[in-house]
């Protein structure tokens, strides 16, 4: 093992425990706690130089993740010229049954985080560039973002069908523009039906960017929702209040989304590893997920990363026979990677496969697998995608399997005349 003082730390929000072991193994005074201001850092810092300078060798920060707490130390002691590592807590909870007694405080976590350095199972953590950084903050907003106009939305739709029983018989999208208009503006069957014919169309027309015709169809369409409500409707009328409660919230959130999605292409324009791929978003949230491309040696680490790489399962003559996904790295990363998946075996306008490369491969899997097994194998030929794309700097394009191998047998032929 290096020759190094370590610093297991235990991060709480407001303060932290601090525990250092020597180089040769034993613990450097009694753990001591630090509040996580300024000042309390600034004094820590202060007394590991010293003692950096009374053994006179460096110190190594170990912390566990804790988002945005364990967030501030590690940018305070990288930016004071500490070595600092962080961990997963996965690889944390692994050694508290290290001793035979059962004892669980701040301290002896704080010890137990700098063993697991000890063990040689952690490296040292390079703070994500500037832009990942900003990216990561922005995707994660708008993922949630996104699942709060989800939530907002299926919520408004069981509520009409309550009040407009049939109502998306004549908009089949609610949450659109002149939807929106309707159930803003009349939120129940009596306002509709008393509503002016001529400007109702008008508003129709404006806000979908349709002509009149259409208009009036759908005129025609809500006016009938509105006369069978009056007979079989069962909302009371307080529902109208909620009503238009909901979609001030709902504007406000899709308003917000905008301007999120919006800030995320700005920045992920100045982005190499973010242009290289299919999907600006999608590339986004992937790129700012696993901050350092560099980190990955192989297309395998990299799957790892995701999650999605095989949880086995053997004893000795045992040998599990449902292989699940290990979902051991970020829950973003699966997520946007499940909705590639979808979006990659979908058609386009044209009755196009949007990826017939990838559906082909995704047909052969479901014949033999269930639909969700053959997904997870199309989300794992995908990170191998992006991995090439990544590793070669060369932007995605789809090839068939013939032009594959034949790129292949040239790339191994080149090398075969260089050796």
């Amino acid at each position: 093992m290096e020759n190094k003082i370590i610093v297991g730390i235990d991060v709480a929000k407001k303060f932290s425990y601090y525990s250092i072991i020597t180089p040769n193994g034993k613990q450097y005074g009694k753990p001591f706690k630090a509040h996580n201001t300024l000042e309390g850092l600034e004094k820590v810092s202060k007394k590991l130089k010293e003692v950096e300078k009374e053994l006179n060798v460096p110190c190594v920060l170990v912390m566990e993740s804790t988002g945005h707490y364990s967030s501030i130390l590690f940018h305070f002691f990288h930016n004071s010229n500490f070595e600092v590592c962080i961990v997963n807590p996965i690889q944390t909870n692994s050694i508290k049954n290290i001793k035979v007694r059962k004892v669980k405080n701040d301290k002896v976590d704080a010890y137990r985080i700098a063993i697991l350095y000890k063990l040689g199972e952690i490296k040292p953590t390079k703070p994500p560039k500037k832009e990942i950084h900003q990216l990561n903050i922005l995707c994660r907003q708008y993922i949630k973002l996104v699942d709060d106009c989800t939530m907002y939305k299926n919520n408004l739709i069981s509520l009409i069908d309550q009040i407009f029983p049939g109502y998306n018989t004549a908009f089949s999208n609610i949450t659109s523009k002149a939807s929106l208009y309707i159930l803003e503006n009349y939120p129940s069957a009596e306002k509709l039906l008393n509503a002016d014919k001529d400007t109702l169309i008008t508003i129709l027309a404006t806000l979908s960017r349709k002509s009149l015709k259409w208009a009036k169809t759908k005129y025609n369409a809500l006016i009938d929702v509105a006369k069978s409500t009056l007979k079989i409707g069962c909302a009371p009328k307080s529902s109208e209040i909620v009503i238009k409660s909901m979609i001030t919230i709902l504007k406000t959130l899709i308003e917000q989304k905008s301007m999120i999605e919006k800030e995320i292409k700005a920045i992920a324009e100045n982005i190499e590893e973010v242009k290289l791929l299919i999907g600006i978003i999608s590339a986004a949230i992937f790129i700012s997920e696993i901050r350092d491309f560099n980190n990955f040696k192989n297309a395998r680490k990299l799957v790892a990363f995701c999650g999605i790489d095989p949880a086995v399962v053997e004893s000795g003559k045992f040998k599990g026979n449902k292989v699940k996904m290990s979902k051991r790295g970020s829950g973003y990363l699966r997520r946007v990677l499940f909705m590639i998946a979808l979006a990659s075996i979908r058609k386009n306008r044209n009755s196009q496969y949007i990826n017939p490369i990838l559906y082909n491969y995704y047909s052969i899997k479901i014949k033999s697998k269930p639909k969700k097994v053959a997904l997870v194998a199309l989300m794992h030929k995908i990170v191998n995608y992006i991995f090439a794309v990544l590793r070669d700097k060369k932007p995605f394009r789809i090839i068939t399997l013939e032009e594959h191998n034949k790129l292949y047998r040239q790339s191994k032929l080149k090398l075969s005349l260089v050796s």
